[in-house]
């Protein structure tokens, strides 16, 4: 790009400065990665204490019914709310040709975010949710979360008003969807007395727009940078990375009622659901098309680069959640996984293994060029890759098949005449999956400790990485005769 130079010079005082300008970026990635093994490790907690339901029975605070939740306010407001921030402030400035001012502002609020979303998921755990799913922060909380995720959108906003670099980057759409989208959405679901539409509304739109549109989206923007970045290679298309984007953006939301059929929903809904689900295949498959085909040709330099590895884990793992989300807008398959740990299990794959993949590909691309340290330890990296593939992997299988076999069984048993699907005949069928919750534990450990080596690599650059050249941005002033 014309308005970066990388400067050479390993001296203090170029390290000094490259580290003021990039401050809040690497500020927040760290801290990023810190959430994000918070929330997994609550994760994992919530797993066992469903394979084990005995297991610290007396203790209300490691309820399944707390657990769960701050799991996920911690992994997609804490995780994928910083990454979002720091993506953008380190993205944003690089694509548009303009250094970012007030780095101390967005270091600090984004800090004091982070702060406040775990201070909320404790909240939960030691007091209980105060709302339904991904709106659960108490209201004390809530508003100052809202004012801070206000923060990012004004001051990536302020960057474009004065872009020197012209052309419209798919990545920008993406980084800037996302730190629009998480105010948005959260704003939405913190209004209160919806009475009447509120269900439908709040814990649906919300929770699905948070999920399937907000948590991904930066990480998505900075999958299409960071391949390109790395391989040297253009991408393979920009009209196909648009329409994706416009793809994703206009159905994700629409989506909403695939939550909802079988229920009182309007028959109408389910028109917009088959509609919504089959954009939100095509805005997956979007994107693993253009990544695959960037690379399509030299496959060498994707076996070469770890982050690269991460970028296509992350990738495939997002496609295959997407297109199975995007079928279970279909009612002849709602019919059968509706109401069973199918969903659950889409939820473990995208916020345990696809999101993190792509997050840290960003990550040990970026973190390295904002503290002029190499990559330290590459072998955990890719150690770490391994675990998550498998364990995350393994853990999102085991409820989907669960999933699948309680469908099926309830079902049959409607059919049959054998069983009733209430009650005590309720319970049997998850008993008979019992295996898959145990099987997904187990697994999900294994997930932590990839993790754990992400986080350790991470941190480990800041302190131990060898010296390299630090990446400055030096913005290109127009002439005068241009």
């Amino acid at each position: 790009m014309t308005q970066d130079d990388s400067k050479t010079d390993q001296g203090p005082l170029d390290r000094f400065r490259a580290d003021r300008q990039e401050r809040a970026a690497s500020g927040l990635m760290a801290v990023a990665c810190l959430l994000l093994l918070a929330g997994a490790g609550l994760l994992v907690l919530m797993l066992i204490k469903l394979a084990i339901p005995t297991l610290f029975a007396d203790t209300e605070f490691l309820a399944y019914g707390r657990l769960r939740p701050a799991a996920m306010l911690m992994l997609v407001y804490g995780f994928g709310g910083v990454l979002t921030q720091a993506t953008a402030y380190y993205l944003i400035p690089r694509l548009v040709g303009v250094r970012m001012r007030h780095q101390q502002a967005a270091l600090l609020g984004g800090l004091g975010y982070a702060g406040l979303v775990t201070l909320g998921a404790l909240v939960v755990v030691f007091r209980g949710p105060s709302g339904p799913e991904l709106i659960e922060f108490p209201p004390i909380i809530d508003w100052p979360i809202a004012a801070l995720l206000l923060l990012p959108p004004f001051l990536v906003t302020s960057m474009l008003r004065h872009r020197t670099e012209e052309g419209a980057f798919v990545s920008i759409l993406y980084v800037l969807g996302a730190v629009w989208w998480y105010p948005a959405l959260h704003i939405t679901g913190s209004i209160p007395g919806l009475a009447g539409v509120g269900p439908f509304l709040q814990t649906g739109l919300v929770a699905n727009g948070m999920l399937w549109l907000a948590f991904p989206a930066a990480a998505l923007g900075g999958a299409y940078y960071v391949l390109v970045k790395e391989s040297g290679r253009p991408l393979f298309s920009g009209p196909l990375a648009r329409a994706g984007f416009w793809t994703l953006a206009g159905t994700a939301l629409l989506a909403t009622p695939t939550r909802f059929l079988g229920g009182p929903a309007p028959n109408w809904t389910e028109t917009v659901a088959v509609a919504a689900a089959m954009g939100l295949m095509i805005a997956a498959l979007a994107v693993m098309t253009n990544l695959g085909q960037t690379l399509s040709g030299d496959w060498e330099t994707a076996r070469k680069s770890v982050v690269i590895r991460y970028l296509m884990v992350g990738a495939t793992a997002y496609t295959l959640v997407t297109v199975l989300t995007g079928m279970s807008g279909f009612r002849s398959v709602a019919a059968v996984l509706g109401l069973t740990t199918w969903h659950e299990g889409l939820i473990i794959g995208t916020t345990l293994v696809a999101v993190p993949a792509l997050g840290m590909a960003f990550v040990f691309h970026a973190f390295p060029r904002t503290t002029g340290r190499d990559l330290a330890g590459e072998e955990a990296a890719e150690r770490g890759l391994r675990l998550l593939t498998w364990g995350g992997g393994i853990t999102a299988a085991a409820f989907l098949v669960a999933g699948l076999v309680s469908g099926i069984t309830w079902n049959w048993a409607s059919a049959s005449g054998s069983r009733l699907n209430a009650g005590a005949g309720f319970s049997d069928t998850f008993a008979e999956v019992d295996l898959m919750f145990t099987v997904g534990a187990l697994a999900s450990v294994v997930a932590l400790v990839g993790i754990a080596l992400m986080v350790w690599t991470t941190l480990g650059t800041y302190m131990s990485g060898a010296a390299r050249p630090v990446e400055m941005l030096v913005p290109v002033e127009p002439r005068d005769d241009e």
